[in-house]
């Protein structure tokens, strides 16, 4: 996996998660304010929780990045590979990582937030961390 700077754009945008873009299976998380936790062979790389979903970067022991994220109203979750790490451009000297499904792209910028864009191309949602 390659480290790249990217230019960080942020978004006001609420997280509104569009049906069918978060729904690789159901969990009891409920309203809950903590993210997913990573598996006892695993570690944490960051964590962030949103007012409407949370999110968990954990590293296997050979290194592969794994994203967990669930949405705190449903309780839907979706645990998917890490496809890349950047350094996030605000001079925090921060990451962000990115996960893909189904052609929606998940993004965990640790310390800030999270956000989803479609498909399309179009920003679904974006929030900022609590």
């Amino acid at each position: 996996m390659t480290t790249t700077h990217t230019r960080l754009a942020t978004a006001g945008a609420s997280l509104v998660l569009a049906a069918g873009a978060l729904a690789a299976g159901t969990s009891t998380a409920g309203a809950a304010p903590i993210a997913p936790s990573c598996d006892g062979n695993q570690y944490t790389v960051t964590s962030v929780v949103t007012a409407k979903s949370a999110a968990t970067i954990c590293q296997w022991g050979n290194g592969d990045l794994e994203y967990r994220g669930v949405a705190r109203s449903s309780g839907n979750t979706l645990c998917i590979p890490v496809s890349g790490v950047f350094e996030q451009e605000n001079g925090s000297g921060r990451y962000y990582y990115v996960a893909y499904n189904n052609g929606y792209k998940y993004s965990v910028f640790d310390g800030l937030g999270l956000s989803i864009v479609g498909p399309d191309g179009l920003l679904i949602s974006s929030e900022d961390a609590i």
